[in-house]
């Protein structure tokens, strides 16, 4: 490799010639050929931006997309006087690939980075509109499909992939009120943790009436102004304070309580303990944590006698609910 460096010092004319027959093999359309001679330059040296974008012209042309993307982001990455060409090289790529969202960020920070030439401007700017217009397209299409996976996942009786579902969904953005998933939400065979994903799919609607809900035989209606409390920290908050002792004694131990409290909500909610028994249930964490642990000790027997048993076991059913969909 040396050797060829020191070459291309010594005999420029080699450099032109090689520059030469990429040229007339790009113009051939035998790419190739010109890659290979753009990737002879670029492993010795020759980094000029003719020569980057003759050998990204061929990657896109020859399907290296993966390797057109790494070399496209060393190159905005370096912020040169070529910034702006790179980048509607990329776009271009990243918008033949589909990657619709890709495009967008890209031009989004573009365009709130550097000036760019009006022409190049123009270009993004449509590209962008293109690509959103597509992406909204996409999304519907993939609304509709997930949408239908959900009823037979529903009919199966697939409690792991309506979840999935759901959380599609929220990442679709694509939000509608439906009877399906009211319906969902008051039907007692529907896992509770799909409610709880549900519940916050709603929380991203602009709600006209309220929803019920059904989750261990208890009903509850939610108004639109309630569901932002419906996932609240406060619950996680206000049980975690009775906790402090712990938190400064084992942080490991407060972790392993505060992982297990969380999933717990998750599980449970909108039917959460109220704040008056947030002691108790703490109490029953630091018990389900020791016992799990192995590590009871007397005072902890003691302390089991006057708990309320139903906070230990709710602790347990959450934990066996929560990992028959998430695995954990």
């Amino acid at each position: 490799m040396e050797e060829e460096r020191e070459n291309l010092i010594i005999f420029p004319k080699w450099k032109d010639n090689l520059e030469e027959k990429a040229k007339t093999a790009m113009q051939e359309n035998h790419f190739s050929e010109a890659y290979e001679y753009f990737h002879q330059l670029t492993e010795n040296g020759v980094k000029s931006h003719e020569v980057m974008t003759g050998k990204l012209i061929c990657m896109m042309e020859l399907n290296m997309e993966e390797e057109a993307e790494e070399l496209c982001e060393e190159l905005i990455a370096k912020r040169d006087s070529y910034f702006t060409s790179y980048v509607h090289i990329y776009a271009t790529l990243l918008f033949q690939s589909s990657k619709y969202n890709e495009v967008m960020l890209l031009i989004e920070e573009a365009l709130t980075e550097t000036t760019i030439p009006s022409h190049i401007n123009e270009q993004l700017r449509h590209m962008y509109q293109l690509s959103e217009e597509l992406k909204e397209q996409e999304d519907k299409q993939s609304y509709i499909e997930v949408k239908k996976q959900l009823e037979e996942a529903i009919e199966q009786g697939n409690d792991r992939k309506q979840w999935y579902m759901i959380k599609r969904l929220l990442n679709l953005e694509i939000y509608e009120d439906t009877e399906l998933y009211r319906s969902m939400l008051e039907n007692p065979e529907i896992h509770p943790v799909v409610k709880t994903a549900l519940l916050e799919y709603y929380q991203k609607l602009e709600l006209e009436r309220p929803i019920h809900i059904e989750k261990f035989q208890l009903k509850d209606k939610i108004e639109a102004e309630e569901l932002t409390e419906v996932l609240s920290t406060a619950f996680i908050r206000g049980v975690t304070s009775c906790l402090d002792e712990v938190q400064q004694q084992d942080p490991t131990k407060f972790q392993m309580m505060q992982f297990i409290l969380e999933r717990f909500a998750y599980v449970y909610t909108p039917f959460l303990p109220q704040e008056e028994n947030y002691p108790l249930l703490a109490q029953s964490l630091m018990y389900y944590v020791n016992q799990s642990l192995q590590y009871i000790n007397e005072e902890d027997d003691r302390q089991s006698s006057i708990m309320k048993e139903h906070y230990i076991k709710m602790i347990d059913v959450s934990e066996t609910l929560y990992g028959t969909i998430l695995d954990v």
